[in-house]
């Protein structure tokens, strides 16, 4: 599962969007909470709802047909952090998740940058293998290697800026990205649980 990382200014205020999930018998906003749950101590699991709609119709013609549809976006926060997951699907979607928070929990929710501090932390954290590793060098040049070991990655780290860290962990993949991109190669929920506090500790290591 994909997430893109966030930062809260007050997460405990998110525990009051308990309140705001879906009433079934009276009409529908378009972006609406359809689940909470304290998952671990002090880790929540919130589901946002989205109406939409497919639009068909011909070049010529213009739309001639509306279908419904609905997309659930999965949310991730921590109280002992600033730290805020959202499922990574469309930026369309992402977006009316988070004006939804910030106006119904009165918070401000910004997207939130990796550096190399948070990649070595993240690194040393998950005790994982380098299977890809992209940095950039003081000319802007790209660069892309496999199969890093634990000095080599030491080394770049000091000299240059990481875009991505892809490690094996416990025979699954866990991908970082400079951008804030997270990517956990599992959807059971145990292991997202357990991998996702382990990189938001990691990172938070370093705020």
């Amino acid at each position: 599962m994909n997430f893109t990382l966030y930062e809260v200014d007050n997460p405990k205020r998110l525990k009051k969007l308990s309140v705001n999930k879906v009433n079934f018998f009276k009409k529908h906003e378009d972006v609406e909470l359809f689940h909470f749950n304290e998952i671990e101590k002090e880790m929540f699991h919130i589901v946002y709802h989205i109406k939409d709609e497919y639009q068909l119709g011909t070049k010529r013609v213009g739309n001639q047909m509306n279908l419904p549809f609905t997309q659930f976006i999965n949310c991730f926060f921590f109280l002992e952090s600033n730290s805020f997951l959202v499922e990574e699907v469309l930026e369309e979607y992402q977006k009316d998740v988070t004006l939804q928070i910030q106006k119904k929990a009165n918070v401000t929710i910004q997207r939130k940058a990796i550096n190399n501090d948070h990649f070595l932390s993240v690194y040393t954290s998950l005790s994982g293998f380098i299977k890809k590793l992209e940095y950039v060098d003081e000319e802007e040049s790209d660069f892309y290697l496999d199969s890093v070991d634990e000095d080599k990655f030491q080394e770049i780290v000091n000299e240059y800026k990481v875009d991505r860290l892809t490690m094996s962990v416990d025979e699954q993949f866990v991908s970082i990205y400079s951008n804030g991109r997270i990517s956990v190669d599992n959807s059971d929920e145990n292991y997202l649980i357990k991998f996702t506090r382990k990189i938001i500790n990691a990172i938070n290591d370093f705020n």
